[in-house]
């Protein structure tokens, strides 16, 4: 164990970014009607990191059997391009003071670059030069990385509207992708829509009350072409596991294929359909939308499971369909609108409904367990299951713990009874205040055969709450936050209140304290060394992870102009607001909203 605070003040760590931003738009009308935009932006983002640990930290002390690197720095580097150029001949004419027509036609360029590299010394002699000594020290390992892609896009539009009452639009893009193969670079997407505003119609003149109705409908499609630059390409690597000895020398570097890349790979399309209704009531006191969709993703880009006889465990391939329909409400309120006093409100609400239709091949399920350091790493969490959403949390059922009637006494030890099931461990090893499971298939342990859904990964529904009150110079604002139904897998308690076999020495939750006991046997809580066979999720640490948050609390106060006049200024506001001040939630991690190994297949995971 390392003092932390004398860890902290040896590594001597330094991060360092520079960003440029630039944009140019230039516009040429070279007709009455007939307009060019030129517009050009690039970013450049270059980050510089350094780490520097000295024999008196954790990472560079002798005394630390995990540390074979001694003293050491390590120096990183990181450039990131991109740019984007967009050309477009725009169209404008108006017939007759009712038909308005816009016919856009554009070409676009854009490219992203990527180079990292960096450099290690290890035994550095001479700790007191810090990073500036790290040259006489052993080379450590090296990095180097270069990576781009290249996009080109085709579009065109056309908007049509009949005296602002009938509105028709309908574009068409075709983009290509570097990512790609020249047989499958291009993707090709048409869309449409079409809206009625039906409160400029004669037989909506005489309901006083509606200002403005519109219904809307539009079809389209969109591509995704998000994969590793080079993810077509079969891949090689020079890893450990691939060095060789010849007559027992010194190994020497072997290469070895590290994925089995696929030229076939091309673009993921979206098929979206949207149905919506916009409402403005009572001299716009009230504003409704209400919007539906159905989405199909179908030859989804994934990197897909195929049989290990192949030599590989994954491969990219263009597979399965997954849809997501739901609704979406928004409503827009003025509460009160007195002379020195407004109170307004704005409220949404979506419901979204994910079904995977179809998977790899024949599956009919995938199974996904959360790496990136995490000690469970091999250990599958969620499923995604056809004609169920894309993430389902599974694992076993926590039954609580074992009691003294679940066992018999003989002698002075406790055997358990022959029709209660063991937990996993060998059933002469376990014992009053040990963690139970639910025997789901009835075989009289536990086993891979018991682990079930328990719980859902995605909220039934999210939304936000705005209120805005308006007294004078005053202005007060409160946003609330909420997500409904979902649950979160709370993995910190895995270690932090069980004390796991592998960590003896690491510190734990308060409310371990109230583990089993002979003298607490109404608890919970499993005893000391009672957590079971290690490998397992379960319901015990899978928490609803519901809340509703005050997002945000804003008080402001505008000055006068004749004050602004006194002291020089133009206009002056002072206010002082403050984030995420208070969520109500029964979840007992640090925040509900939480993700670290975010991905579709893999939310709402807290460790």
């Amino acid at each position: 164990r390392f003092n932390p605070v004398l860890d902290v003040k040896n590594s001597k760590r330094k991060k360092t970014g520079e960003y440029f931003r630039g944009n140019l738009n230039v516009s040429f009308k070279l007709h009455k009607n007939l307009e060019l935009m030129i517009k050009g932006g690039v970013y450049n983002r270059t980050w510089r990191e350094t780490g520097f640990y000295n024999s008196e930290t954790s990472k560079g002390s002798s005394e630390m059997a995990s540390n074979t690197k001694g003293v050491n720095g390590t120096v990183d580097f990181r450039e990131a391009r991109s740019w984007l150029n967009e050309n477009t001949l725009t169209y404008r004419k108006k017939f007759r003071n009712a038909h308005n027509l816009t016919v856009l036609l554009g070409w676009t360029l854009q490219g992203n670059n990527e180079d990292k590299w960096g450099f290690a010394g290890e035994q550095v002699p001479n700790e007191q030069l810090g990073i500036s000594g790290i040259d006489e020290g052993i080379p450590g390992k090296n990095t180097a990385y270069q990576s781009g892609n290249r996009m080109m896009s085709y579009l065109g539009r056309i908007d049509y509207n009949y005296k602002n009452r009938y509105l028709f639009t309908a574009t068409f893009r075709a983009d290509g992708s570097s990512k790609f193969s020249k047989d499958n670079r291009w993707g090709y997407f048409p869309s449409a829509a079409f809206a009625w505003r039906l409160s400029e119609e004669k037989f909506m003149k005489s309901v006083d009350f509606i200002n403005n109705a519109k219904i809307r409908v539009s079809y389209g499609q969109t591509g995704n072409d998000r994969i590793g630059d080079f993810s077509r390409y079969p891949q090689m690597n020079m890893a450990y596991g691939y060095y060789y000895s010849f007559n027992n020398k010194t190994p020497l570097p072997g290469i070895g294929n590290s994925s089995i890349g696929n030229l076939d790979l091309k673009w993921e399309t979206t098929d979206q359909t949207n149905v919506g209704l916009d409402l403005e009531l009572f001299s716009g006191r009230i504003a409704l939308t209400v919007d539906w969709y159905n989405k199909k993703t179908r030859d989804l880009l994934l990197n897909a499971s195929i049989p290990y006889t192949s030599g590989y465990s994954k491969i990219y391939k263009n597979v399965g369909s997954i849809r997501n329909r739901g609704w979406e409400f928004s409503l827009s309120t003025v509460n009160i609108a007195a002379r020195n006093f407004r109170w307004t409100s704005d409220f949404n609400i979506s419901f979204n409904k994910n079904r995977i239709l179809s998977l790899n091949d024949d599956e009919t399920r995938l199974l996904t367990a959360v790496t990136q350091g995490w000690e469970m790493s091999k250990v599958n969490l969620y499923m995604a299951e056809v004609g169920s959403s894309a993430a389902q949390f599974i694992g076993l059922i926590w039954d609580g713990v074992y009691n003294y009637d679940d066992f018999n006494l003989v002698g002075d030890k406790y055997v358990l009874k022959s029709d209660r099931a063991a937990n996993g461990s060998a059933r002469d090893m376990i014992q009053p205040g040990d963690i139970k499971y639910r025997d789901v298939d009835g075989d009289g342990t536990i086993t891979d055969k018991d682990v079930v859904v328990i719980g859902r990964a995605l909220p039934i529904h999210i939304g936000g709450f705005t209120n805005n009150f308006t007294w004078g110079r005053f202005n007060l604002n409160v946003f609330f936050q909420w997500s409904y139904g979902n649950d979160v897998m709370n993995a910190n308690r895995i270690y932090l209140e069980g004390n796991q076999t592998n960590r003896p020495a690491l510190n734990q939750f308060k409310s371990y304290a109230d583990r089993w006991t002979p003298e607490n046997s109404d608890s919970k809580m499993f005893r000391a060394g009672g957590q079971g066979p290690v490998g397992f999720y379960s319901s015990r640490t899978l928490e609803d992870g519901s809340f509703l948050r005050l997002k945000t609390l804003q008080l402001s106060y505008i000055l006068s102009a004749r004050a602004c006049r006194y002291i020089g200024v133009q206009n002056l506001s002072v206010y002082v607001s403050g984030q995420n001040l208070f969520t109500w939630t029964d979840y007992s991690g640090m925040d509900p909203e939480v993700s670290v190994r975010n991905s579709a297949l893999t939310p709402g995971f807290d460790y």
